[in-house]
């Protein structure tokens, strides 16, 4: 047996140097580094600060295992051990795992940019710099604002989302004139003018700035931190020979004396910057000196509780026509070694960036050099921690600070990347864990390793994990970014805080070469358009970046390189769709797993570990990227024709929307109205109980089996008006199913007649009510609840309410909201799958009936308040929807909870067929008059003829057939 790890925290290093080397990509599977075999299990005990007391060889694995559990950091003298006792391969591993054991191990980061030289003026010059240069006359010394517009604008149209501003350090400082073109302009100095480009870049393109400004005062941070996402200032060394010896790099560059740089780190912490920072290698200094410069930022991001995004590791390149020209560039093991080290300094979660365009090349790259040469580097600096390449410009600008050095194209880096096991993810400006707020659950899965290639490098294991899930926990935007940037941040971000780099969102149909005749801009409600830049449609479209699968174009490894049959993902991936699917069964059989036990705590800390576990798989499939992705969507179609057949089905339904008067405040509807609300989107109304009966029997005559009635909560509703609404459509058509009410509707009808929950449903079922739509959950977890409706039923509410149905002869549908605030993501998402596995076991234990199919609502947010507000995303990405159904079939498939619907409303109907691919069997209703998600702003029809449905069912082929059902699935 081969111990498998989410998170790879609790791997041995060997087997982290298995997943990542005996990859199924891998071309040559006969030239994997060994290095010195760890195991990297976390212990217990382990506490952040804590000093280690050992001193044999065999510690080592625990200082690797403490690292790689963020337990605690490595102290100098345990550092200076390791780098003693290991050699480069053996070091090289030690990171990796390290670097595995982090909240996205198959994720390597880029950031697409564009990037603006603001001036090439400085008041320094250092000895390998050829970006500095001194004013000319007659030139301007600083680009215009059209200028810096100019090049942002086209950078948007290419797909970059980062405007990267990198200038000289206060050239007022030594050039009268830069002082003098400043005056002109109306600032008063570089940094106010900077301020005044990056706001303009902000509103006018959308793009993020990120400032590399220099040396600041506290005061300059802040201006800055007004209008950015995330600041810079390369550290580069902590010595200050390099300052005071002639001929050094930094000589009389009073600018890059180490106490002025950390005091600049240290005031970016103290305000909470996002910041970049990291060191150069080969400039003279020694390894020694190297490594106080990381253990100097280290210092700062701690104190400051992680303000240090990103640490850069940039090799010296020796250029002509500056003093170090003749100086020795560091090879490729000395770059290899010094990112290994920033990763065993840093440990799991901080991003470790060396510049792809920068890499030296091997001494033994076959083919001499060149693009070989380049790409055997990048495999190397994969091998070692890296997990950032930095910024790369999409064919717009070139590396101002290294021109002679161009970016690597996309397809090719991506390329490389998927050989050595990640998917190469676009970014923002700021890393994820500044933009959303999770808590993730890190956890171990034991399972056998079915590779053959790695069969001599299993592990025995079994059982139960030997200690619990760590918590991996971030602030996002709240903390970290001004609340005037965060709306732009928002926008252009995904549900794990990565950028979105595709046009497609649910509700309608974007693509990249859309029009304004045909998008949002002529929908555009009449308030508040102008002081919302964020909201501003912009022509052309930008280009897409990534492909559904969430990885850049150009990733993907052939079939030929990874065998026949269907993708099987990464080992993590796999154990993650092994063990829910196995514990759904389990469950299904014995939900007394899901009990507490009273006085046994061994048997309660057990049955904790489980569900950690299982919340870890959840998580781990919904941030399936690349081969992963295509492994999980293989996977739910696999459980959906085991389940359920090639029987695609649909009911004939009609939609009847009483009411959209609302006492709520949902942050995400745009459906119900209050008194003040006439100005979007229609005003308030209320049918007549005779017009409910009209259409109900309307629907009958053309067909329709089911009636799906929902409404607001009016204020002057009570129980008794819901019980008029199911007596009218009983008049109307005594045979059809009336499937209706919300659980906050049931609430809010129990509570006005002084009923409990159950005693309300037995009225409402015996007056007609055949079945409960599971709406009103949104996302199960109050944290997301807390930011999105706060009115509304609790996550234990709602789970009693819809288990009280069940209880009382009425079953329900469940359904999950997603797409939205800054908590909205995968580790939210895995919390609401289990909450309904467990809520469905619980119930088919107790009556035989409980859920009867789950149906993923993707957020529509064009009309939708917390949108317009600047609080909510774009919706969730396409490959977020594909997943959240896949992950449903696999997280509740195996447990009895069979059906998985396809929502044509909010996917359109193309994307619902895709949906028939990837786990769904069930493509709903055909929606006579839908209206809540239309109101929302989608454009996708109020209704859909049966004969378009059997087309959709059609065009996926593989021998599905349509078939019409009753709303219980008869």
């Amino acid at each position: 047996m081969a111990s498998v790890s989410l998170s790879c925290s609790a791997t041995s290093l060997r087997a982290a140097t298995v997943a990542r080397e005996g990859h199924t990509r891998r071309a040559d599977r006969g030239q994997r580094r060994r290095g010195r075999v760890f195991s990297a299990r976390p212990r217990a005990s382990s506490h952040r600060g804590e000093a280690s007391t050992s001193t044999s060889s065999d510690d080592l694995d625990d200082l690797i295992s403490a690292v790689a559990s963020g337990a605690r950091d490595l102290t100098r003298s345990e550092f200076d051990r390791l780098t003693s006792e290991l050699d480069l391969t053996s070091l090289c591993d030690a990171a990796s795992a390290v670097r595995a054991a982090g909240p996205d191990p198959g994720v390597v980061t880029f950031s697409p940019k564009v990037f603006v030289p603001l001036t090439f003026a400085c008041r320094d010059r250092c000895g390998y710099c050829t970006f500095a240069k001194d004013p000319e006359a007659g030139r301007k010394i600083y680009m215009s604002l059209e200028q810096v517009i100019e090049v942002a604008e086209r950078g948007r149209v290419a797909g970059a989302t980062e405007c990267l501003f990198t200038l000289g350090d206060r050239p007022e400082a030594l050039y009268p004139a830069a002082k003098q073109e400043l005056n002109d302009m109306g600032f008063e100095s570089t940094v106010d003018y900077l301020a005044h480009c990056a706001s303009a870049v902000l509103a006018r393109t959308g793009l993020l700035p990120h400032c590399n400004a220099g040396v600041l005062t506290r005061a300059e941070l802040t201006k800055l931190r007004e209008v950015s996402v995330s600041q810079g200032l390369m550290l580069e060394s902590t010595s200050d020979r390099l300052v005071d010896e002639p001929g050094a790099a930094h000589f009389n560059c009073e600018s890059k004396r180490p106490a002025a740089r950390i005091r600049t780190l240290d005031l970016a912490g103290e305000l909470d910057v996002p910041f970049t920072s990291g060191i150069l290698v080969g400039i003279g200094e020694t390894r020694e000196e190297r490594i106080d410069a990381l253990f100097a930022i280290r210092e700062s991001d701690r104190k400051w509780r992680g303000h240090v995004q990103e640490v850069i590791v940039q090799n010296f390149r020796a250029k002509e026509n500056t003093g170090l020209r003749d100086w020795p560039e560091p090879p490729l093991d000395e770059l290899t070694w010094t990112a290994a080290c920033a990763r065993l300094v840093f440990g799991p979660v901080t991003q470790i960036q060396v510049p792809p365009n920068l890499t030296p090349e091997p001494d033994d790259a076959a083919g001499g050099g060149g693009a070989v040469g380049d790409r055997e580097g990048w495999r190397a600096l994969l091998r070692c921690g890296v997990s950032d390449w930095g910024g790369v410009s999409p064919g717009v600008t070139p590396d101002h600070v290294s021109p002679e050095a161009p970016w690597p194209h996309l397809s090719e880096l991506a390329r490389v990347t998927a050989e050595e096991g990640y998917a190469l993810v676009p970014r923002l400006a700021a890393q994820a864990r500044y933009v959303v707020r999770k808590r993730s659950k890190l956890a171990t899965l034991f399972r056998g390793d079915d590779d053959d290639d790695d069969d001599d490098d299993d592990e025995t294991g079994g059982g139960l994990p030997s200690s619990p899930a760590r918590v991996h926990e971030t602030e996002g935007s709240e903390r970290w970014i001004d609340a005037r940037v965060a709306p732009h941040v928002r926008v252009l971000a995904d549900s794990e805080g990565f950028a979105r780099a595709s046009g497609w969102c649910p509700g309608r149909d974007e693509s990249s070469d859309s029009s304004p005749n045909d998008d949002e801009a002529n929908d555009e409600p009449k308030t508040n358009r102008k002081t919302k830049p964020w909201l501003s449609a912009r022509y052309p479209r930008a280009a897409d970046v990534v492909g559904v699968d969430g990885a850049v174009f150009g990733g993907r490894v052939p079939r030929d390189a990874r065998g026949s049959g269907p993708p099987r993902g990464s080992p993590r991936v796999r154990a993650a769709i092994e063990r829910l699917q196995l514990r759904g069964a389990s469950l299904a059989l014995d939900c007394a797993q899901l009990c507490e036990v009273d006085g046994e705590v061994d048997e309660e800390r057990s049955r904790m570990i489980e569900m950690d576990i299982d919340e870890a798989a959840v998580a781990t499939l919904l941030r399936a990227r690349g081969d992963d992705f295509d492994a999980v969507c293989a996977a739910a179609d696999e459980a959906r024709a085991a389940q359920c057949g090639d029987v695609v089905t649909y009911v004939v339904n009609r939609n009847i929307n009483y009411t959209n008067v609302c006492t709520l405040s949902c942050a995400f509807c745009a459906f119900s109205k209050g008194p003040a609300a006439e100005e979007l989107r229609g005003k308030p109304y209320l049918l007549a109980t005779e017009e409910i009966a009209r259409r109900t029997a309307e629907a009958w005559d053309r067909g329709a089996t089911e009636v799906c009635m929902q409404g607001g909560i009016h204020p002057d509703f009570t129980g008794d008006d819901y019980l008029a609404i199911l007596a009218a459509a009983k008049s109307g058509a005594p045979g059809i199913h009336v499937h209706a009410f919300s659980p906050l509707e049931v609430s809010h009808g129990a509570r006005t007649l002084g009923l409990t929950h159950r005693e309300f449903l037995k009225k409402l079922r015996d007056a007609g009510l055949g079945s409960l739509p599971g709406t009103a959950a949104e996302v199960l977890d109050d944290g997301v609840r807390a930011q999105l409706c706060p009115d509304k039923l609790s996550t234990d509410q709602w789970l009693e309410l819809v288990s009280a149905a069940h209880d009382a002869g009425v079953p329900t549908t469940s359904t999950m909201m997603f797409g939205h605030v800054d908590t909205d993501g995968p580790d939210a998402h895995a919390r609401h799958l289990l909450r309904l596995r467990n809520a469905h076991v619980a119930s088919v234990s107790r009556n035989n009936r409980g859920f009867t199919e789950f149906v993923p609502l993707p957020f529509v947010h064009f009309e939708a308040p917390v949108y317009r507000a600047g609080l909510a995303r774009r919706g969730p990405t396409l490959r977020e929807c594909i997943l959240a159904h896949a992950v449903g079939r696999l997280t509740l498939g195996s447990a009895g909870l069979t059906n998985v619907q396809a929502s044509w409303v909010k996917m359109g109907p193309e994307m619902a067929g895709e949906l028939l691919r990837a786990g769904c069997n069930d493509l709903g209703g055909v929606l006579m008059n839908e209206s809540i998600t239309r109101a929302a702003g989608a454009r996708h029809g109020q209704e859909m003829s049966a004969a378009t449905m059997e087309a959709i069912v059609r065009g996926v082929g593989g021998g599905r057939v349509a078939r019409v059902r009753t709303t219980a699935y008869g």
